[in-house]
Parts: C-alpha cells; structure tokens; sequence
C-alpha cells in the first residue's frame, strides 16, 4: 500500500534528557555561631536580625572589668620580675669581676650565675601570663568571622553569659545548598558537578545548581542517598 503523506516522518538527530525530581530544603553554605569566649555579662550588642555585616566587624562588647584588672595585675609582676632579672645580671657581672680580682670565689660567681637563670625563668613566665590576660581581655570584644546577614540573636544586652554562650548567628546569603535524598537505585545516575534546576518558592524563573557532594551511604532505614 501507499504510505499516505501525514504517516511519513522526518527522522531527526535529538538529545535525550533524563530527569530526576527531588524536594529539599535551602539553606546557607557558609554560617558562624558568634559565641562568648569567656564568662562575662554582655554589655552590647550592636547588630539586629536582617542587618549585613563585614568579616572582623565590631558585633558588641563582653563587661571587661574584671578582665582589665588581671591584665593590669600581670603587667605589674611582668615588671617587678623585670627588674629582678636587671638586678640578677649586674650581680652577675660585677661577681666575675670580683673573681678576676680573687675577692670572691668561684662558687659565689656560679650562685649569682643560678640566680641570674631563675630570674630569667620568672620573667618569661611573667611575661606569658601578660600575654594571655591581654589575650582574654581581647576576646571580651565580639567581632563578625564571616561576611552575610545577621540571622539570629541568641542574647540579650545585661545577660550574665557563661563560656561558649552563643550570641549571634550569621549567615552568607549569597551562596545556598539544597540538599536532597534519592533512592539508592537512582542516585547511581546523579555525578558531582552535574547541573540542575531549582524551583525556589518566592522566584519566578528557575536557579540553575551543581551537584557540589553526594553521601557515599545510604540512610539507615529510609535506605535513600
């Protein structure tokens, strides 16, 4: 029979795409917990939910009170142990010109010697515990680690916060991760750097994505990748 003329098609060359529908949740890639790094009441805090802030931005201020008098303490016996050792040093040089002359002997030059050791061991100690007040009383300032949005505040100004209270979350809007489960059967089809397209709630056109990892194990239960 004759092939009438609407039978006949045009084969053509296509691509053929698979596709694998998945729900999931957005959220932030990049987010910091601002957390008090010392026990403290918090006497400001600067920043409000929705606000941007920069990376070392000022975010508010622990009481440094007590902080302030433990560094002043520790400069004071830096000092003092200071001073100790330029004593122990002039003791030592004059004791070896002593024994030059033969007016001493040498045991006394090698006391003064030991003496001279333990001052320098004082002042070193002195010197670490100085550093590390200055280095609590700096944390008593509460300072942003990352770029992005204030997203939370977790404490209130006049708060008695104990160590590790968190206090500020902040998240960077600018870069979002979906994340996703697929059957196991399927996930066998799914590579890292494979696009996708994202149908955000709010948006009107689609986000175009990159499949950044996959779990290597499946869920317990669920079995899903």
């Amino acid at each position: 029979a004759e092939a009438k003329q609407y039978e006949v098609i045009q084969a053509e060359n296509a691509e053929l795409v698979a596709t694998l529908a998945v729900n999931g949740g957005l959220k932030a890639a990049d987010s910091a917990l601002v957390k008090a790094k010392v026990a403290a009441e918090l006497r400001e805090l600067r920043v409000r939910e929705g606000e941007r802030v920069a990376p070392g931005q000022l975010l508010g201020r622990l009481d440094d009170t007590e902080f302030r008098l433990r560094l002043r303490q520790a400069e004071d016996q830096a000092a003092a142990a200071k001073a100790q050792l330029e004593i122990a040093e002039r003791t030592l040089a004059n004791n070896r010109a002593l024994v030059d002359q033969g007016f001493i002997s040498r045991t006394a030059l090698e006391a003064s010697a030991s003496s001279l050791a333990g001052a320098q061991a004082t002042y070193r100690a002195a010197q670490a515990a100085a550093e590390s007040a200055r280095k609590t009383l700096d944390e008593t300032v509460l300072r942003a680690p990352i770029a992005g949005v204030v997203s939370q505040r977790l404490s209130q100004p006049g708060e008695r916060l104990a160590l590790d209270t968190r206090v500020v979350e902040i998240v960077d809007p600018s870069r979002l991760e979906l994340e996703a489960t697929v059957a196991a059967a399927d996930s066998v089809q799914v590579r890292v750097g494979q696009k996708a397209r994202l149908s955000v709630e709010g948006l009107a056109q689609p986000v175009t994505a990159t499949v950044a990892r996959i779990n290597p194990a499946a869920q317990a239960g669920t079995r899903t990748v």
